[in-house]
């Protein structure tokens, strides 16, 4: 790894340095409770298990079910069948029950499709859990209840790509959402699918010097591969129902047990801590397990564990895009009009496919390419039986990155200018000054790591070794996201606890997944607090939420929590500092509003030999701690978005197919660096996936059957710690958004640029673009020897 030490704006004492995070002791010892320390630990004594039948088809019906022998099996002690009254009473559910924010049924702050059915009688993808729920003394008898279940199936023919939703052959799935069979109907009013249309896209075609077509495929095959499955432990008696979980939405799983088994919020308990991982995927709606095995606590009168196998959870997919897009440009390179077409292939289920069609075109329309002007998107999708998409981390984004800039590439490429320069004249933000400051100093430094002026015409470079030949390719999007973004997730609640020693509990509530936004949270707590000479040794962050005794949580999506959290961390410091003079002015004899506080001392502005430490203070008469709580809004000012940029240096073996790559530099303007060593992190981790599902990761279908052949960590080739080539991180502080920090998130982008840049570097090298991934050697190949076949062709 080549490090760049990045420059801050600001120095400060802790936010922004490099340190460990906060609990990097205490995980490498093991000392860490995760969800499964803290429910099998023996907390529960009388704990049994619960499971679901997942279904054996892509398309099949239950016709006919017996579970007498399953019921008779010793140790199982509930049994819950799809054809239950109970069951079949309940609202359906949807996708995206987890939302972005504590949302009611009946308000959401993203689109819903309600699709999904508690216990369903039909399976819609191989995997889908359904049918029946078993709970018993141990996991060997509930799987061997499961099996004993006897059930008569009505299996239909399987179809896995958007073209065959629309056969005749093809079931339609969700009647209820479609206006065309297995073709939901968007949120809009669209007129031949056309969800977004500005300016003048037909006068921008027909006066353009250049166009680029691309017709690309990414996502569908790939898995978050994580180490944590997700689980919990209920228990529902006496009319209260406790849950353990290591869901990440603490007060959000609290509102779905509420508004589902019609339970008062105020006899509903979640606890988590600390998460194996950080799983997007948890948006998905595939936690209707929630709701099953409170039923089997209740109807067993134990409390139920719950956990997801390798095969439950392997299995959630990057949503399958399709993006056709046609770039209009002038002969100095500046695009003047754009043609998106988006196509999603869903699986059984929605998944957030609008996101990716739709949203994401729009939304990147105003932040990443509003220099465009004209623009003219269409945007569909279709259940099929794959397995449904899920919230992967950069949703959306890295979609739509892979064909815009490789159009872009192809533009550059036909004007003989410099890709970079066509970029900085064409992308950025309808916010910020033209052009943009953020985009031009992330390009500027990532060409100067990259050894961008090695670069040579496409197909010219050198031949090393005689058989591989040197590609370098470039991709930019903006950073994700900015605090006036995040509105829809409403208020945000911190609390600091000053101890009469000093020492402070900082309570910002959020499921640290390894992450760092607590470290963050901590640093910023430490700075702000620096008038009592605290350091984050000195603080306590709770690890666990309990919506019975905490504040209202924060869940760790979208890289905000190092961001968000920490700018409501001002005003409860001073509302520390307000207090201590409040009880200093007792012991000083004078007025609160002629103190100040700073070095741990409360002190007489006028005379500041005239103190008082504050240690003292805390000690006075009866030892009570300060409490401060904060309950702030999202500061709303636009202020535009910071950018990043993505350099890969690769070999392309021109014998074996083999693609090496031997450099990426990624450059991250996020505004304020919240936590130097965790952000580098972020930067390093995001390119096992970026690299990854460029080259190597690729879930294989059985295309008569629908089922998945590969999801487990052997058969689906995950990049090791081997495998990685050098990374060169760099972060940068240009953009400044509102607030003391302005501060943007950084994980979730960490990795958007890193495959195209990686297939802009192939193209660059051997002069053939693929439309998907992985670009394996077979695929190099069979590109390398068509493009000579048609060589010969135009040469006759």
């Amino acid at each position: 790894m080549t490090k760049t030490v990045y420059e801050p704006r600001v120095k400060r004492n802790y936010v922004g340095a490099y340190r460990p995070k906060i609990d990097a002791r205490e995980k490498t010892l093991g000392k860490v409770r995760f969800f499964q320390d803290v429910t099998l630990g023996g907390m529960f004594p009388n704990t049994i298990y619960g499971g679901i039948l997942q279904s054996p088809y892509a398309n099949a019906t239950i016709v006919g079910m017996d579970t007498s022998d399953a019921e008779a099996l010793p140790g199982v002690r509930a049994v819950l069948r799809y054809d239950d009254p109970e069951i079949r009473a309940l609202k359906l559910t949807t996708h995206a029950w987890t939302d972005t924010a504590v949302t009611p049924f009946h308000r959401d702050t993203i689109p819903r499709f309600f699709d999904r059915v508690f216990l369903p009688g039909s399976a819609k993808h191989v995997g889908d859990q359904m049918g029946v729920a078993v709970a018993a003394d141990s996991p060997d008898i509930v799987h061997e209840a499961l099996k004993l279940v006897k059930i008569e199936w009505d299996v239909h023919p399987v179809f896995l790509e958007a073209e065959d939703a629309v056969s005749a052959k093809a079931d339609d799935l969700h009647p209820g959402l479609c206006e065309e069979k297995n073709k939901i109907k968007l949120h809009g009013d669209f007129q031949d699918d056309v969800s977004f249309e500005t300016g003048d896209i037909e006068k921008a075609k027909s006066e353009a010097d250049v166009t680029a077509h691309t017709d690309m495929v990414y996502g569908g095959n790939v898995s978050h591969g994580t180490l944590d499955f997700r689980g919990l432990l209920i228990k529902w008696d006496s009319g209260r129902i406790d849950c353990w979980t290591n869901h990440y939405y603490t007060d959000q799983t609290r509102m779905y047990l509420h508004e589902y088994l019609d339970v008062p919020i105020n006899r509903i308990r979640v606890v988590n801590g600390h998460c194996g991982a950080h799983m997007g995927k948890w948006n998905m709606g595939e936690d209707g397990y929630y709701i099953i095995m409170a039923f089997l606590a209740k109807r067993s009168g134990r409390p139920v564990y719950y956990r997801m196998d390798v095969h439950e959870e392997f299995h959630d997919t990057r949503n399958l895009t399709r993006f056709v897009i046609d770039l209009y440009a002038k002969n100095d390179g500046a695009i003047t009009g754009m043609e998106i077409e988006g196509i999603g292939t869903m699986g059984g289920y929605y998944g957030p496919m609008e996101y990716n069609v739709q949203f994401i075109v729009e939304e990147s329309a105003e932040r990443i390419f509003a220099p465009i002007k004209n623009l003219r998107v269409r945007s569909k999708a279709y259940f099929t039986n794959r397995v449904p998409g899920g919230v992967m981390r950069g949703i959306g984004n890295l979609q739509l990155c892979w064909p815009l800039l490789q159009a872009v590439d192809i533009i550059a490429e036909k004007l003989g200018i410099d890709p970079i320069d066509v970029i900085k004249k064409n992308f950025g933000d309808m916010w910020s000054p033209y052009p943009n400051e953020s985009l031009a100093a992330v390009l500027d430094k990532g060409a100067e790591l990259i050894g961008w002026d090695r670069r040579r015409k496409t197909g010219e470079g050198e031949l090393i070794d005689g058989r591989s030949k040197r590609g370098f390719g470039v991709a930019v999007w903006n950073q994700w996201h900015a605090e006036w973004q995040e509105n829809a997730r409403g208020r945000i609640e911190v609390a600091f606890r000053v101890n009469p020693d000093l020492s402070v509990t900082l309570i910002s509530p959020t499921c640290e997944t390894g992450a760092g936004g607590n470290s963050a949270c901590v640093f910023a707590c430490a700075d702000n607090l620096s008038f009592l000479n605290i350091t984050p040794e000195d603080i306590h962050w709770v690890p666990v939420n309990d919506s019975d005794l905490g504040l209202k949580d924060c869940p760790p999506t979208d890289s905000i929590v190092s961001f968000l959290m920490p700018e409501a961390m001002p005003e409860c410091a001073a509302k520390v500092k307000d207090e201590f003079k409040r009880r200093g002015a007792l012991m000083l004899d004078a007025e609160p509003d002629e103190l100040d506080v700073d070095d741990a001392k409360v002190f007489v502005k006028s005379d500041p030999s005239r103190f008082v430490t504050c240690w003292s203070v805390m000690m006075d008469v009866d030892c009570v701690p300060i409490y401060a709580h904060v309950v702030r809004s999202n500061n709303k000012t636009v202020t535009g978005l910071p950018c990043g940029a993505w350099f890969a240096e690769v070999e392309v073996d021109i014998e074996t197919g083999e693609i090496e790559v031997k450099h990426v530099v990624l450059v991250n303007d996020v505004g304020q660096v919240m936590h130097a060593s965790g952000a580098e992190s972020q930067q390093l981790g995001a390119q096992e996936l970026g690299v990854g599902e460029a080259l190597t990761e690729d879930l294989q279908y059985d295309r008569r059957t629908g089922a998945i052949l590969n999801r487990n960590y052997l058969d689906y080739k995950m990049l090791t710690a081997a495998d990685f080539p050098e990374i060169s991180p760099c972060l940068m502080e240009v953009w400044k958004g509102a607030g003391k920090y302005g501060a943007a998130g950084l994980a979730e982008a960490a990795l958007t640029g890193t495959p195209t840049a990686i297939g802009n570097a192939v193209h660059n090298a051997i002069g053939v673009r693929f439309d998907s991934l992985p670009i394996t050697p077979k695929k190099v190949l069979d590109a390398l020897e068509k493009k000579e076949r048609q060589s010969g062709k135009e040469e006759r």
